[in-house]
């Protein structure tokens, strides 16, 4: 995709509950998200207009919880993880890294750039949520983000001893 798309509450209850949209454009039809149902819960369907149907859903990796998007045969989409303050996002056919533009010190930040090596892709916007591609990007790492942005990975809240040195 490329451009400007937001996503738009279309339901409450029953599928579909947001649909992201470039213009008069459907890109995807969303189900019910959130953090529980990501991290512990089944998981939220995404309906691609060309049919596929793809779930957010997340698997376990080394005693932490990674987001992944796998498709209606259960292979990988995109996936996510934490490094040094930023996400990695990759798929079969890209890698990127989001970040926050502006560090805030309450609450998560409103403002996150989508990069691919040297070039700006995306920035991403949660309040309202929203994409806009200066350059091509796969659709997985924009749904990927909107999940990193809006929930974040449970290990960053973990607790964390520090190391102890003699």
């Amino acid at each position: 995709m490329v451009g400007r798309a937001d996503v738009r509450r279309v339901g409450a209850w029953k599928f579909p509950v947001h649909e992201l949209r470039q213009d008069d454009e459907i890109l995807a039809r969303l189900g019910r998200g959130g953090w529980f149902k990501t991290y512990l819960g089944s998981g939220q369907r995404v309906d691609l207009p060309n049919g596929d149907r793809w779930i957010v859903r997340a698997i376990g990796n080394g005693g932490s919880a990674l987001p992944i998007i796998v498709d209606s045969q259960r292979r990988r989409v995109a996936t996510a993880g934490v490094s040094h303050g930023t996400y990695g996002i990759t798929g079969k056919d890209f890698a990127c890294v989001l970040y926050p533009k502006d560090k805030t010190f309450i609450g998560r930040e409103n403002k996150w750039i989508l990069r691919q090596f040297e070039d700006e892709l995306a920035t991403i916007t949660r309040s309202p949520l929203s994409v806009f591609a200066a350059h091509p990007v796969h659709l997985g790492a924009v749904l990927m983000s909107f999940v990193l942005v809006r929930y974040g990975l449970p290990e960053e809240s973990a607790p964390r001893v520090p190391a102890f040195h003699w």
